[in-house]
């Protein structure tokens, strides 16, 4: 490692030209390289100054010296090596396309403020829920769990969490926090619906998933959010 170190310095004293930044080992480092490097940080916060390009410059620098030693010591025809170099390829280029492809078809300030309002429409009337659950196998289960919880044998939240078999909201007490209803397979969504608030559907409700034991604790209307915070998504989406 350390004669690697040493090759970045003397990598530093080979004459550059106006395009090149530096030489290693006869592998010039475009100046266009540092530039690009460069704009990536700047859109992160870090200020474009010649101390910022040196340090850009030295991580080339040392990452030229390592991948060449890397060709040396054969690496780069290592099966799984060269597997994971094509795989980087692919996701490089497909980033690439689909950038390309947002810039040919930036939607207009005319289809961003249509989208917008169609948005805002649509959370004029919506209702989110917050709501908690149990969910077993067998509908008898769910059937004694529910008269225990009705007859006050036992808590919601700790019948939750020794018998949901949904263990990541069983261990928060059955609870999903807040969500529109059509976030729910169909089944529980009905239920929820239909529901009052603060109040647990009378019967077990079945899903692909099992059966379901539901307590809408409240509900509020949806806040559609601003422009500025849809924007990005709506440039996507349109």
């Amino acid at each position: 490692m350390k004669r690697l170190i040493l090759a970045a310095a003397v990598a530093l004293a080979f004459p550059v030209s106006a395009q090149n930044a530096a030489t290693v080992n006869g592998q010039p480092i475009p100046q266009s390289e540092i530039d690009t490097m460069m704009q990536a940080m700047s859109s992160r916060g870090m200020e474009d100054t010649a101390e910022n390009r040196k340090l850009v410059l030295d991580q080339l620098i040392t990452g030229e010296i390592l991948s060449q030693e890397a060709v040396n010591q054969g690496l780069d025809k290592d099966e799984q090596t060269r597997m994971l170099i094509e795989n980087s390829r692919k996701e490089i280029l497909i980033n690439s396309l689909i950038a390309q492809w947002m810039e040919d078809n930036t939607p207009s300030d005319a289809e961003i403020d249509k989208a917008y309002e169609e948005l805002v429409a649509d959370a004029k009337d919506a209702k989110e829920f917050n709501i908690r659950h149990i969910l077993v196998a067998e509908e008898e289960d769910a059937k004694d769990i529910l008269k225990q919880i009705k007859d006050k044998k036992i808590d919601f939240a700790e019948a939750a969490k020794n018998h949901s078999v949904d263990v990541g909201s069983g261990q928060q007490g059955g609870d999903l926090g807040w969500a529109e209803a059509n976030n729910f397979v169909p089944e529980f969504a009905e239920a929820v619906l239909d529901a009052k608030v603060k109040e647990i559907v009378p019967e077990p409700v079945q899903s692909q998933f099992g059966w379901h034991i539901i307590e809408v604790l409240d509900e509020r209307a949806v806040e559609a959010p601003s422009k500025e915070e849809a924007t990005p998504g709506l440039k996507q989406m349109v």
